[in-house]
């Protein structure tokens, strides 16, 4: 079945490679060799994230990390795997304390700053709906608990009946996953740590210099 894959790169590390050890994922063995069938034709891997914001980093060395990662996958998945980036806007809120601070009993609200990520939603939503569409593929394939997306899935759904759907959500546990996309999906798949293990880009990328962060 041909079928492509559309990666939610922020939610994919929120969700399961932030406290891990295998953050030098190849997404696209990832796929290909753990989540899909064998008899699965990947035709492609989208991958959608967006550039951290060096300044608002605990570790100012999270961009260089990130653009190492981005460029190793360039390197080896040329045609392979697209990379699809947004961006991180910043900006301030006001928000309420859910408790009093004990030295500042007055103080009830406090001025915090926030990140927002544009783009990825809408860019896995129109591609999503292209591909439908135009009969790019036979399945599409998320990987992503945003409820956000659940309206792209239901157009498909309604409208390319055909098109068969997977969820891949990365959550590592089933019970976690976003209902709003349940609903919409022919199948579900957790992403686990054996997984993860197995899909790692190799140390040092071939005819590159560029190799695997110290600390991941």
């Amino acid at each position: 079945m041909r079928t492509q894959v559309y990666i939610d790169g922020y939610n994919l590390y929120y969700g399961v490679l932030r406290r891990s050890t295998y953050k030098w994922l190849d997404v696209y063995r990832l796929f290909r060799e753990q989540l899909l069938l064998p008899e699965t034709e990947l035709l492609e891997v989208r991958y959608y994230t967006a550039p951290v914001l060096g300044a608002l980093c605990d570790d100012p060395a999270s961009p260089q990390r990130q653009r190492q990662y981005l460029q190793a996958l360039r390197k080896l998945y040329p045609t392979q795997v697209s990379l699809i980036e947004g961006k991180l806007i910043k900006g301030e809120a006001v928000l309420r304390l859910v408790k009093p601070i004990t030295d500042l009993p007055t103080l009830d609200k406090v001025k915090v700053i926030t990140l927002t990520e544009k783009k990825t939603d809408v860019n896995i939503a129109t591609d999503m709906l292209v591909s439908a569409f135009s009969g790019a593929c036979e399945q599409i394939v998320l990987c992503s608990n945003d409820s956000d997306l659940e309206g792209a899935l239901k157009a498909i759904r309604q409208h390319c009946p055909a098109i068969r759907l997977g969820l891949i959500a990365p959550t590592g546990s089933e019970r976690h996953i976003s209902h709003d996309l349940r609903k919409q999906v022919d199948w579900i798949k957790t992403i686990g740590i054996d997984d993860l293990a197995a899909a790692q880009l190799p140390e040092k990328i071939p005819h590159t210099s560029i190799r695997r962060p110290p600390s991941w």
